[in-house]
């Protein structure tokens, strides 16, 4: 059994911010930024003489409708409501969480801030990594061939 601390339910998605903030600030980021898009939030930041970017998909609700003139639409709103405030708490927090284990790794001398980072590194034509390989190694998947990097 997991107690509300370890699940992140104890932590706001605001406060899990900051600490996603004050850490890379500790580290020694520069210019750290949080943005929201529709279900998507990204968080940039510049280290080592790289810009990074981390764009991820925020929990949402499971779509479900609620009928028309339902007497319990405004208990079932609000139950869902707080079912969705939970599941963006634990995951800001989880991602706070692994943040904070690439920093540690990084402050270890066990990896570079590029090497722990490397997916969200953002390339000239403000793409990531990620976005440029995403197709690159589906395709290789597909056709079992090795890709080729010219």
């Amino acid at each position: 059994m997991t107690s509300p601390y370890t699940r992140g339910d104890s932590f706001s998605g605001g406060a899990s911010r900051e600490h996603i903030k004050r850490a890379l600030v500790e580290y020694g980021a520069t210019d750290v930024l949080f943005s929201q898009r529709e279900n998507r939030s990204a968080i940039a930041f510049k280290g080592d003489g790289r810009q990074f970017r981390i764009v991820v998909p925020l929990p949402q609700s499971d779509g479900t409708t609620v009928i028309p003139r339902d007497t319990a639409e405004g208990p079932i709103r609000e139950a869902k409501a707080k079912v969705l405030e939970r599941a963006n708490r634990r995951f800001w927090h989880a991602l706070a969480l692994s943040i904070d284990a690439k920093l540690a790794a990084v402050g270890a001398g066990v990896a570079t801030l590029e090497l722990e980072f490397l997916a969200h590194v953002v390339l000239p034509g403000n793409r990531t990594v990620i976005d440029e390989l995403e197709p690159v190694i589906a395709s290789a998947y597909r056709s079992g061939r090795q890709p080729s990097f010219d």
